[in-house]
This record gives C-alpha cells, sequence and structure tokens, in this order.
C-alpha cells in the first residue's frame, strides 16, 4: 500500500506532467507528438489537455467526401477493379467497396474474369443461372 508521502509525490508528478503537456501544446506542439513523447494515446493526451483547460479541435470522424458515385458504380460494372476506381477518385479501396455495397452493386469475386473462368464452384454456378 502506498505511504501518503509516494500519493502525494505521484500527485505532484502527475500535474507537473500535465503542466508540461499543456506548454507544449501552447507552444505549437501536435497532440500526436506530445502523445509519443509520453508513449500514451492520442484519446488519453486529449482528455488531459482538455482536462487542463486546452481548447483543442472537435473529435471528429475522418473527412466526409462528395464521391461521383454514379462514375463509380459505371466504371465497376463497366469491368474496373476497386483498386482502380479507388486511384481514380483518390479514395481507398474500403470506401469504394462500401460505396458499392450501399448502392447494392454485386461484388465480383476476387480474380475477376479470371476466378469466374478457373473457378470449377463459380463456373457451376454460372451455368446453373443460365438454364
Amino acid at each position: 500500500m502506498a505511504t501518503d508521502d509516494q500519493v502525494t509525490a505521484a500527485r505532484q508528478d502527475r500535474r507537473s506532467r500535465n503542466a508540461q503537456m499543456l506548454q507544449a501544446w501552447r507552444n505549437g506542439a501536435s497532440i500526436t507528438e506530445i502523445a509519443r513523447e509520453l508513449g500514451r494515446s492520442l484519446s488519453w493526451t486529449g482528455r488531459l489537455l482538455r482536462q487542463e483547460g486546452a481548447v483543442l479541435p472537435p473529435i471528429r470522424q475522418g473527412v466526409r467526401r462528395e464521391l461521383d458515385t454514379d462514375a463509380i458504380v459505371q466504371g465497376y460494372e463497366q469491368g474496373a477493379s476497386m483498386q482502380a476506381l479507388a486511384d481514380q477518385h483518390d479514395t481507398s479501396y474500403c470506401t469504394i467497396r462500401r460505396l458499392l455495397l450501399r448502392e447494392k452493386v454485386t461484388i465480383r469475386p476476387h480474380g475477376g474474369q479470371n476466378a469466374l473462368a478457373l473457378s470449377p464452384l463459380l463456373s457451376a454456378q454460372s451455368s446453373r443461372e443460365k438454364r
């Protein structure tokens, strides 16, 4: 069990650390830099800075983008790969995939036409669908 002196010392250490964090923030250091220096998470560092009175940017979930949904769907349906569309529209593969799923586009199997031609399971499905 910690003694009163140890508890007091720990509190002083935390206060000193928090004051250093706040000063670093005010001197222009980013939250990422401060967190890395202290070996702490970004959320922990941000919480402590807010607690110490720092005015931080609002917490947000990524950057909302406007993508040309019709062009992406049309490109995919004409045979473009998701990665090619992601590169063309300067976004991630996952964003393109989510957009296509949201638009109820049937996703091709990995490997594209090669997978359809080489896979006996997919070939059997295709021949059943034609009947």
